[in-house]
């Protein structure tokens, strides 16, 4: 199979909350409905909580040139610290290689996440649009996990 990577796509936002809360919280790709908006129906496939080797799969949907794209997604916990956890994140696409790290900043937590999307097809106009989009959506994330954090219902 042929592929084709683009340039890593990096993003960071500060959260109001502690550092081990929000890496707990992000680390459990079984939260990921609560603040990625194209991700739902989240299911463990494998293992019993977050762990090294623990494998999940969700259905997402993300617009894209005025179409809708649905996807059955494979995340694989491949790396997992005190402040960072890293997957590898695949569908019938892409295999994207994210790690998440997390650490103290002022009252909360500055999170940083690194990208890399490797096409199983040559991207085409992919290969630029791939980190605007990515990008985006990444802080849309990203904003959502801020809102859920600042939220008086949020629980660690």
């Amino acid at each position: 199979m042929a592929t084709s990577s683009v340039r890593p796509v990096n993003v960071s936002c500060q959260i109001p909350a502690d550092p081990s809360d929000v890496l707990a919280f992000v680390a459990d790709t079984r939260n990921d409905p609560l603040w990625c908006p194209n991700v739902s129906n989240v299911t463990q496939v494998e293992d019993d909580g977050v762990a090294l080797g623990a494998r999940f799969r969700f259905h997402q949907t993300v617009e894209a040139g005025g179409r809708k794209l649905e996807s059955d997604v494979d995340v694989e916990v491949v790396g997992l610290t005190e402040d960072s956890v890293s997957w590898r994140v695949e569908d019938r696409f892409q295999i994207r290689d994210v790690t998440l790290t997390v650490e103290p900043h002022g009252n909360g937590t500055k999170v940083r996440q690194n990208t890399v999307a490797t096409f199983k097809k040559p991207p085409g106009l992919a290969r630029w649009l791939y980190p605007l989009l990515a990008r985006k959506t990444f802080r849309d994330q990203f904003s959502r996990l801020a809102e859920h954090f600042s939220s008086p219902r949020a629980a660690p």
